[in-house]
Parts: C-alpha cells; structure tokens; sequence
C-alpha cells in the first residue's frame, strides 16, 4: 500500500474521526429556490429524510451563530452553495476554495451523504467567474457533470442545554 494519499482521503478521514455524537446530530439542510440568505420563516427541507423545519429565529446568520428550528435551538456549522448535478447528486465545497476549482473537495449531502468527491476541472460556460447554473465540472472518475440548480445549504447541529 502506498504511503502518498489523495488529499480527499485525508479530508473524509477527518470527518470519519470527528466526534461521533455532533457527527451524528448534524444535519443538512436545503433552502428553499431562491433563497440567498437565511432569515426567520425560510423553510429547510433535510435531504436525507425529506423532513421540513421552520426557522423560527435567527440570532447569527453565520458559522457559530444559532437560530431555532421548529423552535429547537441550533448551532450553524456552514452555511453555503448547494450545487444540484445533471447526475442527481448535490455537492458543497470542502475546505478553502482553489483556484479554477482543481483538485477542489467536494462532499456529497445526496444521495451518498459524506461520500468526498474531487474535481479535476471546471469549465464556466456562461462566463459568470462564479460556479453556476450551466457549468460543469470534471470530478476524480472523470465524468464531466453540468450544475443543474444552485440553492442555499445550511449545517447545523443542536444546541446543547445550557
């Protein structure tokens, strides 16, 4: 066995040893189309169970901030791009953004939750300078994926009692 790894390796070794109890609390959730920042009454719809939450209070829109889902108190741990495949898969960044999107991790929130992807290149077909809606993306096995809709994810995990 080779001693040199693909840096996904290490990224989705990571998350394997995070702490299993946040790990397994966390949850992903879909704003609804068109939504670009998150406010008090968005709708949160969890891919991987089709259960909706309101937001019923947000005191930090942010990473760290916490906001009331179904009036539950939750801790935001990303909030960002959501990125719907031709494939059917949805994909969001992972770790800092590099340059022309090569060699960028990527984790899959559907249908394979916490599978680690990574794209060998992208190509911005609609010249936005921005990953879109029409651009596509070369991943690791070499399938070339064109980005099908864009909506804002959100990553929280429950507050704990204080």
């Amino acid at each position: 066995m080779s001693s040199h790894r693909h840096p996904a390796f290490f990224l989705a070794l990571a998350f394997l040893l995070s702490p299993t109890a946040s790990r397994s609390q966390q949850m992903t959730l879909e704003l609804e189309p068109g939504a670009t920042a998150l406010s008090t009454c968005d709708t949160g719809h969890r891919l991987s169970t089709c259960d909706t939450f309101h937001v019923t209070a947000v005191s930090a829109a942010s990473v760290g901030g916490t906001l009331k889902l179904n009036d539950q108190p939750y801790v935001i741990d990303w909030l960002g791009p959501g990125y719907h495949l031709d494939s059917g898969a949805i994909l969001e960044l992972l770790g800092e953004t590099k340059a022309n999107l090569e060699g960028q991790s990527w984790v899959e929130v559907y249908p394979h939750e916490g599978k680690v992807h990574t794209s060998r290149e992208w190509k911005d077909n609609d010249d936005s300078r921005g990953l879109s809606i029409s651009d596509t993306l070369t991943l690791e096995d070499g399938r070339t994926l064109q980005i099908r809709d864009v909506r804002l994810h959100l990553r929280v995990t429950p507050a704990k009692p204080q």
